[in-house]
Protein backbone atom coordinates (compact mmCIF):
# COMPACT_ATOMS: atom_id res chain seq x y z
CA UNK A 1 0.00 0.00 0.00
CA UNK A 2 1.32 3.44 -0.91
CA UNK A 3 2.29 6.37 1.28
CA UNK A 4 0.61 9.74 0.83
CA UNK A 5 1.28 13.36 1.76
CA UNK A 6 -1.61 15.80 2.09
CA UNK A 7 -0.99 18.82 -0.12
CA UNK A 8 -2.33 21.40 2.37
CA UNK A 9 -1.80 20.04 5.88
CA UNK A 10 1.37 18.17 4.86
CA UNK A 11 0.20 15.24 6.98
CA UNK A 12 1.87 12.00 6.05
CA UNK A 13 -0.24 8.85 5.72
CA UNK A 14 1.72 5.61 5.56
CA UNK A 15 0.54 2.40 3.98
CA UNK A 16 -2.98 3.56 3.20
CA UNK A 17 -5.19 2.11 0.53
CA UNK A 18 -7.02 4.43 -1.84
CA UNK A 19 -10.48 3.76 -0.37
CA UNK A 20 -9.18 4.55 3.14
CA UNK A 21 -8.06 8.09 2.25
CA UNK A 22 -10.18 10.61 4.22
CA UNK A 23 -10.29 13.04 1.26
CA UNK A 24 -10.19 12.79 -2.54
CA UNK A 25 -6.93 11.50 -4.02
CA UNK A 26 -6.36 14.91 -5.68
CA UNK A 27 -5.58 16.34 -2.22
CA UNK A 28 -2.62 13.98 -1.82
CA UNK A 29 0.77 13.29 -3.34
CA UNK A 30 1.27 9.57 -3.77
CA UNK A 31 4.71 8.22 -2.79
CA UNK A 32 6.11 11.71 -2.16
CA UNK A 33 9.84 12.34 -2.54
CA UNK A 34 10.79 13.92 0.80
CA UNK A 35 14.57 13.85 0.24
CA UNK A 36 14.75 17.65 -0.22
CA UNK A 37 13.04 18.32 3.12
CA UNK A 38 14.34 15.44 5.20
CA UNK A 39 15.06 16.54 8.75
CA UNK A 40 13.41 19.95 8.26
CA UNK A 41 10.26 21.11 10.07
CA UNK A 42 7.08 20.84 8.01
CA UNK A 43 6.49 24.58 8.41
CA UNK A 44 9.39 25.15 5.98
CA UNK A 45 8.04 22.85 3.26
CA UNK A 46 6.48 24.16 0.10
CA UNK A 47 4.57 22.02 -2.39
CA UNK A 48 4.43 23.00 -6.04
CA UNK A 49 2.71 20.40 -8.17
CA UNK A 50 4.03 17.11 -6.80
CA UNK A 51 7.43 18.54 -5.81
CA UNK A 52 8.16 19.10 -2.12
CA UNK A 53 11.00 21.50 -1.37
CA UNK A 54 12.20 23.95 1.26
CA UNK A 55 11.26 27.61 1.20
CA UNK A 56 14.22 29.97 0.89
CA UNK A 57 16.14 31.22 3.92
CA UNK A 58 14.45 34.64 3.95
CA UNK A 59 11.03 32.96 4.05
CA UNK A 60 12.18 30.61 6.83
CA UNK A 61 13.36 33.63 8.81
CA UNK A 62 10.01 35.37 8.33
CA UNK A 63 8.14 32.19 9.34
CA UNK A 64 10.26 32.01 12.51
CA UNK A 65 9.79 35.73 13.23
CA UNK A 66 6.01 35.42 12.82
CA UNK A 67 5.94 32.38 15.09
CA UNK A 68 7.97 34.22 17.75
CA UNK A 69 5.69 37.25 17.50
CA UNK A 70 2.67 35.01 17.94
CA UNK A 71 4.30 33.26 20.92
CA UNK A 72 5.07 36.55 22.63
CA UNK A 73 1.60 37.94 21.85
CA UNK A 74 0.04 34.84 23.39
CA UNK A 75 2.09 35.29 26.55
CA UNK A 76 1.11 38.95 26.77
CA UNK A 77 -2.54 38.10 26.08
CA UNK A 78 -2.56 35.88 29.16
CA UNK A 79 -2.85 39.09 31.17
CA UNK A 80 -6.27 39.66 29.60
CA UNK A 81 -7.48 36.12 30.14
CA UNK A 82 -6.36 35.16 33.60
CA UNK A 83 -6.97 36.33 37.14
CA UNK A 84 -3.65 35.48 38.72
CA UNK A 85 -1.20 37.02 41.11
CA UNK A 86 0.92 38.08 38.12
CA UNK A 87 -1.94 39.99 36.53
CA UNK A 88 -2.84 41.65 39.83
CA UNK A 89 0.80 42.58 40.41
CA UNK A 90 1.11 43.95 36.86
CA UNK A 91 -2.01 46.08 37.35
CA UNK A 92 -0.63 47.39 40.64
CA UNK A 93 2.70 48.28 39.04
CA UNK A 94 0.83 50.00 36.19
CA UNK A 95 -1.16 52.04 38.73
CA UNK A 96 2.11 53.08 40.38
CA UNK A 97 3.64 54.06 37.02
CA UNK A 98 0.58 56.16 36.26
CA UNK A 99 0.78 57.80 39.68
CA UNK A 100 4.42 58.72 39.07
CA UNK A 101 3.54 60.04 35.61
CA UNK A 102 0.80 62.22 37.14
CA UNK A 103 3.28 63.60 39.68
CA UNK A 104 5.84 64.36 36.95
CA UNK A 105 3.12 66.10 34.92
CA UNK A 106 2.16 68.22 37.94
CA UNK A 107 5.80 69.30 38.31
CA UNK A 108 6.07 70.08 34.60
CA UNK A 109 2.82 72.07 34.72
CA UNK A 110 4.18 74.03 37.71
CA UNK A 111 7.34 74.82 35.74
CA UNK A 112 5.37 75.80 32.63
CA UNK A 113 3.10 78.18 34.50
CA UNK A 114 5.86 79.94 36.44
CA UNK A 115 7.02 83.35 35.27
CA UNK A 116 9.87 83.69 37.76
CA UNK A 117 11.79 81.68 40.32
CA UNK A 118 9.59 82.75 43.22
CA UNK A 119 6.45 81.62 41.43
CA UNK A 120 8.15 78.36 40.43
CA UNK A 121 9.06 77.64 44.06
CA UNK A 122 5.51 78.44 45.12
CA UNK A 123 3.97 76.24 42.40
CA UNK A 124 6.22 73.27 43.20
CA UNK A 125 5.65 73.67 46.94
CA UNK A 126 1.91 73.30 46.34
CA UNK A 127 2.43 69.80 44.92
CA UNK A 128 1.93 67.16 47.58
CA UNK A 129 4.69 64.68 48.29
CA UNK A 130 4.35 61.18 46.97
CA UNK A 131 4.50 58.79 49.90
CA UNK A 132 6.67 55.70 49.87
CA UNK A 133 4.85 52.42 49.65
CA UNK A 134 5.27 49.60 52.14
CA UNK A 135 5.16 45.88 51.51
CA UNK A 136 1.84 45.72 53.37
CA UNK A 137 0.41 48.38 51.06
CA UNK A 138 1.66 46.45 48.02
CA UNK A 139 0.06 43.24 49.27
CA UNK A 140 -3.19 45.07 49.94
CA UNK A 141 -3.20 46.67 46.50
CA UNK A 142 -2.48 43.33 44.80
CA UNK A 143 -5.13 41.59 46.86
CA UNK A 144 -7.73 44.17 45.86
CA UNK A 145 -7.12 43.30 42.18
CA UNK A 146 -7.58 39.55 42.57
Amino acid sequence: MPNFLHRTSKQSLRSVSYPDLPEPIANYIEEPDLSAVEGQPVKYWIIIGDVISLVDLATRDSIDAAAETTRLDNIADELDHTQTIMRAFAETVLDEFNSVANKVNQILDAIDSANNLTQLKSNVAAITDRPQRTLAQLKSAVRSKL
